[in-house]
């Protein structure tokens, strides 16, 4: 009898986790659940921007500061302007004159979903063939050990 009923159970647990609604992204989105301070919920900061996108911009500035690394010979990351909810982290080769001769830029597109959570996109641009897995993956690595990732369609 405890068989079954552990059984039926499992199998009902199985059941409402297949019925419950599953988060999709769209092509090119990664999907985050970003919780929210009450200080980011302040009127204030309301008022600077969305409170997701504001936590999702702290980390990934935090990120380019303090952990990120530039492929062999470029310069650390710099944050330049970015439009609306657009970050954008390059970093540079520079020869011996001080002259760019190759550019990594990294834009990241942040935004809010209707259910509230973080959407993420991101689009490397370089002027030379680098290694995009070893730009991008650590950086995405960062978002996804500070917030919980829900869907990727990456």
């Amino acid at each position: 009898m405890r068989i079954w009923t552990g059984f039926l159970l499992v199998l009902a647990l199985g059941l409402l986790a297949a019925c419950a609604p599953q988060v999709r992204a769209d092509p090119g989105e990664v999907v985050y659940d970003v919780p929210v301070s009450s200080q980011l919920g302040s009127l204030q900061a309301v008022a600077a921007g969305n409170p997701v996108v504001i936590r999702l911009q702290q980390e990934l500035a935090v990120y380019y500061q303090i952990e990120a690394r530039a492929p062999s010979g470029f310069g650390r990351w710099v944050q330049r302007q970015g439009t609306g909810s657009t970050v954008i982290f390059i970093s540079e080769r520079r020869n011996e004159q001080n002259a760019v001769t190759a550019t990594i830029e990294m834009r990241w597109t942040l935004g809010v979903r209707a259910d509230g959570r973080g959407s993420v996109r991101l689009e490397t641009l370089t002027t030379e063939k680098i290694d995009l897995g070893a730009v991008e993956g650590p950086a995405f690595g960062r978002l996804d050990r500070s917030f919980n990732r829900v869907a990727s369609a990456r």
